[in-house]
């Protein structure tokens, strides 16, 4: 995309995330502006006043209107400066809005991609290192505007002189309208090499900033690992703290402040040369404003405002060329929310609804490999979960069980074969379809930071009789009723002084909670008790089979003993469903699952479950 279409387009999206963004940047830029110009004006109005001979009371009133309109401007540009500081805040949460919504309807499969989340790590970096992101666009525009009004007014107000300069003629060639175009010559040829080194520095700055960026995400990635009470234990325990200092603090400390050095010293010299040159044009502005003062060709009140003015054109082209030098740090930046943004599902719905009731879903010849993959998570797959059934999914670490239950619930689309539910292909669904047939609690569930209520519920408006009664049958209502605020207590300390941190079983029980909630025609259990132990793992397994009596259920789990109650048991092995029957029928068989049973029998706590062996 090209960089003016790329512009176009950033200033398009600004306007729809907060439409007052821009039009407050260009009044603060126009109060910016004006401000230096009144005291020039003013001040030359008060030499040709005195030059005049007026007295002091005579110049009171001019004193007081200049008074006057510099408090009126220094007020006004105060509120502008908060007022747009305001909106660049909104907007940029605007913009965090429209990247989460943009997750919230991503799929798998994008979520999941190495190519995506580099995107999103990027864009999430822009702001916490640089500030690079639509914000700082309204700001970089601010400043573009601020030096484009300052350069016009000066132009105005030098009309008379720079007229003058190529009207009048003399014997030296301080006098003569060629030494007037060589002085623009050279201001403009100055305007040009501060562009380019505005531009240099920028794009030097940038390139540092990333390498320091890559020291400072370890270091504050290793802080926030440190500083966590829940990996704190492991790391005073074996003394990890110097391992995580050299490699952390260590490093932004040398490499760091090495990068940040020489950023510093690059800097120093382009904008001491920047500098130099300014000061050039200056005496040279001043030298033909003096000729033509010496000449007679303007009073004396004049001299000042044509200084103040000409002074104004070169900080108003200084500013213009630093804007442009930002367009490096920020498009970059900005191609990258929009490819973000215009990044294509890669998974598409159909029309058709499912209105409750029965639920049959059967896999026909699924195989499935997971992108960037080399080899098949399953393959060739042929089973079916009848209506009402109750399916336990059992295998060694990496046989694929996982893969299945995100395949049942289309997490992921299969790479051959097809998964339908009542005869029809998963894709034929509509998306809401879909998500309203599911409960699942995967062994990585989360516990948000809002109340208990809101948890279970997955929303602000919770119905009680079932909060509660789903509370019950995860047997966490007691342990609910003794907190502070019932189900309104907040989770977790990070929203709420007073939130309450909950052991790991009782974190496992709210999200059996939330599954029992949502009530949903099919139900999986996904290992999310493993941290319990065999005996506590199969009791809340099987007072969870009681209470979703009739649905479609799938229970994973690598403890058999927890799942021997199931209707039927599919083993898997590198992927491929290599058993499937009833738990007697498949200790019967003397194969894969019955050898997995004896291997644990051992370690089974419940005596009657261990006598199912036999």
């Amino acid at each position: 995309m090209r960089k003016g279409r790329l512009i176009f387009k950033i200033y398009r999206e600004i306007h729809a995330l907060e439409p007052r963004a821009l039009p407050a940047a260009a009044l603060q830029a126009a109060a910016v502006a004006v401000q230096p110009f009144v005291n020039i004006l003013f001040s030359a109005r008060l030499i040709e006043r005195l030059t005049a001979g007026a007295s002091f009371r005579a110049l009171l009133p001019l004193l007081a209107l200049a008074l006057a309109v510099n408090l009126i401007l220094f007020f006004l540009s105060a509120f502008l400066e908060d007022y747009s500081e305001n909106q660049r805040r909104l907007l940029l949460s605007k913009e965090n809005r429209r990247i989460a919504d943009k997750l919230f309807g991503a799929d798998c499969r994008t979520l999941e991609d190495p190519d995506f989340r580099t995107l999103l790590h990027k864009h999430t970096e822009a702001e916490q290192s640089r500030w690079a992101r639509f914000p700082y666009f309204v700001w970089t525009t601010f400043r573009f505007l601020s030096g484009l009004f300052t350069f016009s007014i000066s132009l105005v107000l030098l009309f008379p002189l720079l007229r003058l300069g190529f009207r009048t003629t003399g014997e030296s060639f301080f006098e003569r309208p060629v030494f007037l175009a060589a002085l623009l010559g050279v201001i403009l040829a100055m305007a040009g090499v501060i562009l380019a080194l505005a531009a240099h520095i920028n794009k030097s700055y940038l390139k540092a900033n990333e390498a320091y960026a890559e020291l400072d995400r370890v270091f504050y990635c290793f802080l926030e690992v440190f500083g966590d009470y829940r990996t704190g234990k492991e790391i005073r325990l074996y003394k990890e703290q110097p391992l995580i200092d050299r490699l952390a603090t260590t490093a932004i400390l040398t490499d760091g402040e090495a990068t940040l050095r020489r950023v510093s010293l690059h800097t120093a010299k382009t904008s001491s040369f920047v500098a130099v040159l300014g000061a050039l044009a200056g005496f040279g502005v001043y030298w033909f404003i003096g000729v033509k003062g010496l000449l007679g060709l303007f009073p004396a009140h004049a001299l000042v405002l044509y200084c103040g003015a000409f002074l104004q054109i070169i900080n108003g082209i200084m500013m213009m060329a630093n804007t442009f030098g930002k367009l490096r740090e920020i498009l970059p930046l900005s191609r990258i929310y929009f490819e973000i943004l215009e990044t294509k599902a890669q998974m598409t719905y159909g029309t058709r609804t499912f209105a409750g009731g029965a639920a049959e879903i059967e896999f026909r010849d699924v195989s499935f490999r997971y992108p960037n993959a080399a080899s098949y998570a399953l393959r060739h797959v042929n089973l079916t979960l009848h209506a009402g059934e109750s399916l336990a999914a059992v295998g060694r670490n990496g046989s694929g069980k996982t893969t299945f239950v995100k395949l049942l619930c289309r997490l992921y689309d299969p790479t051959e074969g097809v998964v339908l539910l009542n005869g029809h292909p998963l894709p034929e669904y509509t998306k809401e379809s879909l998500e309203a047939l599911y409960a699942v609690v995967f062994q990585d569930y989360t516990v948000f930071a809002v109340p208990l209520a809101d948890n279970v519920a997955a929303s602000e408006t919770a119905d009680r009789a079932r909060l509660l009664d789903a509370l019950e049958k995860a047997n966490l209502l007691s342990r609910v009723q003794a907190l502070p605020n019932a189900e309104r207590t907040y989770m977790t300390k990070t929203l709420d002084e007073a939130g309450v941190e909950l052991s790991g079983g009782e974190a496992q029980k709210l999200a059996l909670a939330r599954a029992l909630y949502k009530d949903a025609p099919v139900v999986a259990l996904d290992e999310p008790t493993a941290a319990l132990d065999p005996k506590a793992e199969a009791e809340i397994y099987r007072r969870f089979h009681t209470y979703v009596a009739g649905k479609t259920a799938v229970y994973i789990s690598h403890r058999l003993s927890g799942c021997a109650f199931c209707d039927r048991i599919a083993v898997f092995d590198a992927g491929a469903l290599c058993e499937l029957g009833t738990h007697r029928d498949l200790l019967r068989q003397n194969g894969k699952y019955a050898a997995l049973w004896n291997a644990q029998a051992q370690y089974y706590l419940d005596d009657d479950t261990h006598g199912k062996s036999d």
